[in-house]
This record gives C-alpha cells, structure tokens and sequence, in this order.
C-alpha cells in the first residue's frame, strides 16, 4: 500500500467513525502514523481528500459491478445492488452525512451508481425479454420505472436499517415481489427452479394475512 493509498484508507476509517466534520488532518496524520506534511503534500486539505476517497468508491463500485454483471442471469440485479450496498457499508459516512451527501462531487458520482445500476437492469430486461422469461413491455417506461423504483428502494433499504434494525425480510424479497408480476410462466418456472416454491411464497405478508391480522386486531 502506497502513503497515498494509506492516508485515503485512514481517512475513509475516521470518517466512518467519527463523521467527516470532527477529525482533522492532523488526527488522520496521527493515525496513518505519518507527519502532517508528508499528509498535506498528497491532499492540501479535508476537502481533497474526500474527493479521492470518493474517486475511490466509484472505482471501487465499477470493479464490483464486471464481476457481478458478466453472466446474465437472474442474480445479475441481486449481485449488482449487492455491489451498492457493499459501498453503503465500507463508505457509511458519505451516506449519512446531510453535507457530505450534497457535496458536488459527491452528486455527480452517486449520480453515476444510479444510472450505471438502472441501464445494468434495463439490460437485463431487454435479455430476459428476448430468451422468453420476461413479458413485453406493457406501456413505454413501465420498465424503466421499474429499474428506478428497484434503485431508490435499494439505496435507501441499506441505510434504512440503521433506523430500524428489527426490521423484518429483506432487500431481495422486494425486488422480486416488483418482478415477478412481469416474469412470462417461463420465467417464473425458471425462479422456481432456482429458489424454490417455498421462497416464491414467502416473499412477505400476503394480502389475505394482512386483512385477518386486521380482523383478529
């Protein structure tokens, strides 16, 4: 690991820990066990610093995604929000931080996750409509909106859980629950055969449940 990359990894730890406001650069001279100049001389302020640990995730985010996009398969959109989520985790402060969040280059990169994600998915759509699993597009942009409402309820599921750690199910359940109504019957006997009919049935609470908790309530 070169001084450049160990500044960056110490400051993407501290971030996370404390939160991009406390530290300084001087603590994270001190715990990349380095001077304050041989610190400067890479990044000139906090700010340059974010940049890089930011240029990092999204390079980072693009490695993760050729592993996870380079056999079509039903597990390419799974394995691909998987990818986001990693990030959510191992950059957590850039997630939580209301100004880190609006910071320019910040934007422009999580810009760059969500449209990169949405045409991995609308890809994938194109190829399952063409192999027979997925039905024809209904109306213009049904798709589409389908791939945006898969990547805001990605995005925000992971960083919802630091909220509401008891919540039940999990990310993949709702996924599928938007998919499988526009799988053919080819489609859906392929998921079958895959996760299995018990996984099929057990995506969540079933409307009918939910009007006899309402009823025995």
């Amino acid at each position: 690991m070169t001084t450049k990359e160990k500044i960056i990894e110490t400051g993407r730890t501290l971030f996370n820990e404390l939160g991009f406001g406390a530290p300084t650069l001087y603590q994270v001279a001190q715990a990349a066990k380095i001077s304050r100049g041989n610190l400067t001389y890479y990044f000139k302020d906090k700010e340059a610093l974010l940049e890089a640990i930011v240029e990092e995730m999204w390079l980072r985010y693009k490695q993760g995604q050729v592993v996870a996009t380079q056999f079509p398969s039903w597990n390419v959109i799974k394995k691909s929000i998987k990818v986001l989520h990693d990030i959510q985790e191992a950059y957590s402060f850039i997630f939580f931080d209301k100004q880190i969040f609006g910071h320019s280059r910040v934007q422009d990169i999580l810009q760059r996750i969500e449209s990169d994600s949405i045409k991995t998915q609308m890809s994938m759509f194109s190829f399952s409509i063409q192999i027979g699993n997925m039905k024809k597009e209904p109306t213009p942009g049904a798709y589409h909106n389908i791939c945006k409402s898969i990547w805001v309820t990605a995005f925000y599921w992971h960083v919802s859980k630091t909220y509401f750690p008891s919540r039940k199910g999990s990310w993949d359940d709702v996924m599928w629950s938007l998919l499988l109504p526009n799988f053919t019957k080819k489609g859906k006997d392929a998921f079958i055969d895959k996760f299995g009919e018990d996984y099929l049935n057990a995506l969540g609470t079933s409307l009918k449940d939910f009007e006899k908790e309402q009823i025995d309530f």
